[in-house]
């Protein structure tokens, strides 16, 4: 018998829902992402120091053999996801938040949550943006998130949760993952994990540094730099304004 619409995108919402509070509030190993971030720069570390310090330490945990078995019940999801899978998942999402608060974001703030489910994506966060009617150009910043506006804020992490977590079934039936998005356990395996992880914290380390020159958005629309107030816009504008980060 096939799910009612409501109960799946309800279902889906938990999921992640649980996912930014648990990689954020920390789990097994880790400390609250902001707590990992204060400590590794009362070291002195320089921030950049602190985000590959971040890098290393994430990229070994999603290596080890049996890591997922090891933190238990912290990685239940209010959906069926194979042990493994919602470990990766966990341990990026601690990862990327760890790095938004080593660059001075406030981890309770909408924009930075829905930041950090972006980043999960990778670059299929493009096409997230895209299907809200937001052309983010050729790089995905905390910038261009910090200026979309409320109500498309609430849609973004809908259409993020559905991206996630593209299918389930029933208790037996588990998750497929979204084509596309760079999270992948199960029968790949420990060191499959911690290629993407890696992958995902440089992606982080990027999307969270200052990015001169990013588009502002009007009405759920990208507009240039360049475009002054009063100018006639298309219904999107995509930034192609030069020496933009």
């Amino acid at each position: 018998m096939a799910e009612e619409p409501g109960a799946l995108v309800k279902a889906q919402q938990g999921a992640v829902d649980h996912l930014l509070r648990v990689g954020i509030e920390g789990f097994g190993p880790f400390k609250s992402a902001q707590d990992v971030a204060g400590d590794l720069l009362a070291q002195g570390l320089t921030r950049d120091e602190a985000i590959r310090n971040l890098i290393r330490t994430h990229v070994t945990a999603a290596g080890i053999q049996g890591f997922a078995m090891n933190i238990g019940g912290l990685i239940t999801l209010p959906v069926t996801l194979p042990a493994n899978v919602a470990a990766a998942y966990l341990v990026q999402t601690h990862l990327i938040a760890s790095i938004a608060a080593v660059q001075g974001h406030d981890l309770d703030s909408d924009e930075v949550r829905t930041a950090i489910l972006v980043c999960l994506l990778g670059n299929a966060g493009t096409e997230v943006l895209k299907k809200v009617g937001i052309r983010a150009g050729s790089k995905l910043t905390m910038s261009l998130i910090e200026r979309i506006p409320a109500q498309l804020i609430r849609e973004v992490n809908k259409r993020v949760g559905f991206t996630l977590l593209a299918k389930y079934g029933t208790s037996k039936a588990g998750i497929t993952l979204a084509k596309g998005v760079p999270l992948v356990g199960g029968v790949i395996g420990g060191g499959f994990d911690a290629v993407t992880t890696r992958a995902m914290g440089s992606f982080a380390r990027r999307f969270f540094a200052s990015s001169p020159g990013t588009p502002r958005i009007v009405d759920g629309r990208v507009v240039e730099p360049e475009v002054l107030e009063g100018e006639v816009v298309s219904d999107v504008v995509e930034d192609r304004a030069t020496g933009s980060e």
